[in-house]
């Protein structure tokens, strides 16, 4: 198994190469490189099988330099941010690594490699929706007196919580309490439909009416039901949620 290896720093290549050689003795380390264009360079000249890569690199995100070349080799991606899982799918991915990296989760990262490869020989751009089936919900029990009534995704505007409490609020404006939290939500919703805007919304893309210029990058979120609260996104989270809803 050819492998390359693309990480900007250097104790996290020496480490994440400990790790691949005790868990996979017969592969072979191409190369170990820190940017985009090194990385480009040996994608498109040598024969891989597999690519660790960081999202973050020495010459800017990875997205940026090899989002416009095509090229069938998987990838496990590996990064400090977990927002960029949607676009990490979008191109090859097998798995999706938030650092600080261990020898259990690289060891997974390879045991769904192996169970992807006949998927993998036969098109390797059906890894994506193969991942992407997972298991996300589709529909929530809520209360409503002494009822219990599903509610499904596609109903939901948005995730909200206020004194403590979580509310499900629907695309009519219809409000119920659920017993989950925010971050529980994160991992249930499909990231293509759902996005945590801040510590206090998840918003669906229908619920979006628009963006208003803040302060010194940021943004105001206008969502449809109207919300009370003025909903400001930090300057690290406007350009992903506005790669999110061009997606």
């Amino acid at each position: 198994m050819n492998i390359l290896i693309c990480e900007d720093e250097a104790p996290s290549r020496k480490q994440l190469s400990r790790f691949i050689k005790y868990l996979q003795p017969n592969a072979n380390i191409v190369a170990m490189v820190d940017t985009g264009k090194e990385a480009r360079k040996y994608i498109e000249e040598r024969s891989l099988d597999l690519i660790f890569m960081d999202i973050e690199l020495a010459d800017g995100r990875c997205f940026d330099t090899l989002g416009d070349i095509q090229f069938n080799t998987p990838i496990i991606f590996t990064t400090a941010y977990d927002q960029y899982a949607l676009k990490a799918f979008e191109l090859n991915s097998v798995d999706y690594l938030v650092k600080p990296i261990t020898r259990q989760s690289v060891a997974e990262a390879f045991s769904k490699l192996e169970s992807l490869k006949s998927v993998l020989v036969n098109d390797p751009f059906i890894m994506k929706e193969e991942l992407f089936s997972e298991s996300y919900k589709e529909r929530f029990l809520v209360k409503k007196g002494r009822k219990l009534l599903p509610v499904k995704a596609e109903e939901i505007a948005y995730f909200t919580t206020e004194d403590k409490l979580v509310f499900l609020v629907t695309r009519r404006g219809k409000r119920h309490v659920i017993n989950y939290t925010l971050t529980e939500l994160e991992s249930l919703l499909d990231p293509r439909k759902f996005f945590r805007l801040n510590r206090q919304f998840i918003a669906s893309h229908n619920s979006i009416k628009e963006l208003e210029p803040y302060f010194k990058g940021q943004v105001v979120v206008k969502l449809e039901p109207d919300t009370s609260t003025e909903i400001v996104i930090s300057r690290s989270q406007t350009p992903l949620l506005k790669d999110w809803m061009s997606s």
